[in-house]
């Protein structure tokens, strides 16, 4: 017996005996009504019937009945409510039913008739213990789902905190050269250089609020992917080719280690090719001048969920110390001087909606690795109902 059944209460838990022959009913309900709550019906119906108004952890149900058989109760009883146990009362000669109904999970136990009084009392208590064991199994299984959501609720919060500072720290640094140009302009109305230089400073600031502006709305109402069957090499290949000036430029190599028969994936192309620019500038940037960025695909074997599509994005950057590396998918996190801190947690929402993950790992001095998985296309098919199945094909880029 565990902590939670030492000292229970085994009345707060009625149970139901149903039996066609009344003397039997009184019997039973003489013999142990000190122990437990005991409600009694004289047919199958009936004690159906009492179940929908009743709470009963527990039934009972002698086999040998006229219209309805005990089995036949129980295995209707079990569809009223499976949580409730089901016992057996019968004779010897009907032992094979009673297996049959055992093995096929319909009863929990049996009895023989003629009962012995302690056989029925400690076999009783025992369903019992089972019945509240289960049920608290529940409750505590109920208690940690509604504290997971309280920690969600509450991580949501944190992070609508945090978006606000970030984005009025944001914006009020562009605000304030707006601001300087609007005192100064009643006095420099002459000044031609001048309205000139700040009107451009002007209109570059109220730029970089919109494009803030845009990304938060992207961090904060992501759109749904709309999914299309993709090649991820071929994503790749693409992104490698909007990156290619800017490698060029800061004479920064670019590979690709592609695996040739790399299964297909569902994804939204515009939405993946976001993640890969993102992360794929990120490197260049980290990098500055000279080093070596590597795009690898690769089917990701021994994971629990099984096989998944792979996608590293890895550089020869100085790497991102310890102490940030659990932070850089928090929103306004950065270490640039320029930027939002925002472009990481948009690919890992975005990662996320796809039913992947997009992990880091990092040493400093030695690169940083950005790993993508995403479910074949077969699973993540399953899962989602957003791919038109006489739709677009390929997943060429919009």
């Amino acid at each position: 017996m565990d902590d939670t059944t030492e000292h229970l209460d085994y009345r707060r838990y009625p149970i139901l005996y149903i039996d066609d022959e009344v003397e039997n009913l009184e019997a039973f309900q003489d013999e142990f009504e000190d122990y437990f709550t005991i409600h009694t019906a004289p047919t199958g119906e009936e004690g159906l019937n009492l179940l929908t108004r009743e709470p009963i952890a527990l039934v009972l149900a002698d086999q040998r009945m006229p219209v309805m058989s005990g089995v036949e109760v129980l295995e209707q009883t079990q569809q009223v409510d499976p949580r409730i146990l089901r016992i057996l009362i019968t004779a010897y000669a009907d032992i094979e039913v009673v297996i049959d109904s055992i093995n096929k999970g319909n009863v929990y136990r049996y009895f023989k008739k003629p009962w012995e009084h302690e056989d029925i009392r400690t076999g009783v208590m025992r369903g019992i213990e089972h019945y509240h064991s289960a049920r608290e199994r529940e409750r505590l299984q109920a208690e940690k789902i509604e504290n997971m959501k309280k920690m969600v609720r509450s991580n949501r919060l944190a992070a609508v905190g945090t978006m606000v500072s970030g984005l009025v720290h944001e914006i009020r640094n562009p605000m304030v050269a707006i601001q300087s140009f609007l005192q100064l302009m009643p006095r420099k109305m002459e000044d031609k250089e001048f309205l000139s230089r700040y009107v451009r400073i002007a209109q570059g600031e109220a730029d970089r609020i919109e494009k803030l502006l845009e990304n938060m709305l992207s961090f904060a109402r992501p759109a749904r992917p709309v999914l299309r069957l993709c090649d991820m090499n071929e994503l790749v290949d693409r992104t490698m080719q909007l990156l290619e000036f800017q490698a060029r430029r800061t004479k920064i190599k670019l590979t690709f280690q592609k695996d040739p028969s790399l299964p297909m994936a569902f994804t939204d192309p515009n939405q993946m090719t976001q993640v890969l620019q993102n992360l794929g500038m990120n490197a260049l940037q980290a990098m500055e001048r000279s080093g070596e960025l590597t795009f690898r695909t690769y089917l990701a074997e021994g994971r629990q969920e099984g096989p998944r599509v792979a996608l590293e994005i890895r550089d020869t950057g100085p790497g991102i110390p310890a102490d940030y590396l659990d932070k850089v998918f928090d929103p306004f996190f950065t270490t640039k001087d320029e930027g939002t801190g925002l472009g990481l947690s948009i690919s890992y929402q975005i990662v996320n909606e796809h039913r992947g993950m997009l992990e880091v790992t990092s040493l400093p001095g030695e690169g940083t690795t950005f790993t993508i998985t995403l479910p074949l296309a077969e699973a993540q098919h399953r899962e989602r109902s957003e791919y038109d199945r006489g739709g677009q094909k390929g997943c060429g880029v919009v």
